[in-house]
């Protein structure tokens, strides 16, 4: 149903597994690529509004448990056969939403 749909963002692979082992980090527990790929999304958006002097609400779910994901994602060695290169996604989205631990 495309007219429910206001935009839609591009979230590489990296990203997403970026950001879902920075959500993980801060929430305690794993959070899977699709909640990943939410966060990084929702980060953007949220860099946008603020350059634009905007206010609002950003809303995005927590999809997926991560911990099925310990031989994969969380796995250094598995996303560096990959190809894939973390940490400027990272820098990325601390830029964007820099979380503080509780």
């Amino acid at each position: 149903m495309p007219g429910v749909v206001d935009r839609m963002i591009r979230v590489p692979d990296a990203a997403s597994v970026a950001a879902a082992r920075y959500l993980s980090e801060h929430l305690g527990r794993r959070v899977g690529a699709s909640t990943g790929t939410n966060l990084m999304a929702s980060a953007q958006l949220i860099s946008q509004m603020r350059e634009r002097g905007e206010s609002g609400s950003v809303l995005t779910l927590l999809c997926d448990p991560g911990d099925r994901y310990t031989d994969t994602y969380f796995d250094d060695d598995w996303v560096a056969a990959q190809g894939w290169e973390l940490g400027p996604w990272r820098e990325a989205l601390e830029s964007m939403l820099p979380l503080r631990h509780r």
